[in-house]
């Protein structure tokens, strides 16, 4: 009775054929720099809220304290709950910037013209010397 030839031989030789020392080795450079980006792109999640009045940075609230804040005199209510900001109350016609959906830490914008108020996310804390 004759034995099979493994064929495992022959699929090493090919594979050795087809690819050379350098194709492995770039290769292994390009998996590597998706997934280094892939995990750098996901993991700069924002971690405060800046709010802005007539273009001038007056609050930074951050996202993971729930707060409620007052601005303009009381014209317009701001409030932090569970990770998210958005505006409660504002004096404004259209409401706008209160129906808009509330923001977090994967960034966005809200703005109100009639107030001038523009909130946004920031993924860190500014200090008064930077």
């Amino acid at each position: 009775m004759k034995q099979a030839k493994s064929s495992n031989g022959k699929g090493k030789a090919m594979l050795k054929s087809m690819f050379k020392w350098g194709d492995v080795l770039l290769l292994l450079i390009v998996i590597v720099a998706v997934v280094l980006t892939i995990v750098l792109a996901t993991g700069n999640k924002a971690q405060y809220a800046e709010v802005y009045i007539d273009g001038e940075l007056k609050y930074q609230l951050n996202l993971n304290e729930d707060t409620t804040l007052d601005i303009l005199d009381g014209k317009m209510t701001i409030k932090v709950h569970d990770g998210k900001i958005f505006v409660e109350h504002s004096d404004c016609a259209e409401q706008l910037c209160v129906h808009s959906s509330p923001i977090g830490k994967d960034g966005g914008m809200i703005v109100c013209l009639p107030n001038k108020v523009v909130i946004k996310t920031s993924s860190k804390k500014v200090d008064a010397i930077t």
